[in-house]
């Protein structure tokens, strides 16, 4: 029985880090595609479509290296408490970066972009990204995903609960202003798509406080697993997708309707 557990245990960690090498496939093609793209544009003329095609390669080239890195992490020792800190806090510095890109991309695609924005301004919505971002890092970092929430002090319990709000309130607001700005762009579903998803990282981060709880002295390997398996199809479709998306153009090809 043991021994047969063992080698489940083996083929899913195997399939986890097979998963995590498409996404590094994706990500580096669509950087490589995007990267091709600017290069047409600039010989095209066109500075704005330029711009997007050049966040795109960036996004994408960030992100395939933060997987690359996630994977050497991966194949080098099992699950346990220290790979999953090493990995998340690749995860986050990826998001850190691309996040803010991301925003900056989403509003560059638009000829109204400060109309009606809570945040104010672009660059204040960007900003935004990135502290939302470190609020979530710290929570799960700093103080371990509050995997021994009873056992903690009183302040960082208060202190894990207002980082994650507060990084769901931040949330809230750049979504907010998305929809407003995006409301008067024609073909606007597909644009939805790429920053609606979002959510789905946060639900998932936040899920994953709950299931750990009462487990600070180990991280539960499904839980780990399953996390790699959910972000990398985030990350693929928020970024790599989205890059094919706005690139496709260049091409004079259709992706998704573009």
């Amino acid at each position: 029985m043991d021994s047969s557990f063992s080698r489940l245990s083996e083929i899913d960690e195997k399939s986890t880090i097979y998963v995590l090498r498409i996404a590094f496939s994706f990500l580096s093609a669509a950087a490589l595609f995007s990267l091709i793209a600017v290069l047409t544009y600039v010989q095209a003329g066109t500075p704005e479509q330029t711009y997007v095609a050049g966040l795109s390669a960036i996004i994408n080239a960030i992100a395939a290296y933060h997987y690359n890195e996630i994977i050497k992490v991966r194949t080098k020792a099992k699950v346990s408490i220290e790979t999953e800190w090493k990995t998340d806090a690749l995860r986050h510095s990826d998001w850190a970066v691309t996040m803010p890109l991301l925003v900056l991309k989403l509003y560059a695609l638009i000829n109204n972009p400060e109309q009606d924005l809570l945040l104010r301004s672009v660059d204040a919505s960007a900003l935004c990204a990135v502290i939302m971002v470190l609020l979530g890092a710290y929570a799960r970092l700093g103080l371990e995903e509050l995997a021994d929430f009873k056992g903690m002090q009183f302040t960082q319990q208060v202190l894990g609960v207002a980082c994650y709000l507060g990084s769901v309130a931040l949330l809230v607001f750049l979504l907010i202003d998305l929809s407003n700005a995006y409301s008067g762009v024609n073909n606007t579903e597909i644009f939805y798509a790429f920053f609606l998803v979002w959510p789905c990282y946060g639900i998932t981060a936040i899920g994953a406080v709950f299931l750990r709880q009462s487990q600070a002295s180990s991280y539960p390997r499904n839980l780990a697993l399953t996390k790699d398996v959910v972000y990398a199809g985030l990350d693929i479709f928020s970024k790599a997708v989205f890059a094919w998306y706005t690139s496709s153009a260049a091409f004079h090809k259709s992706v998704l309707g573009s």
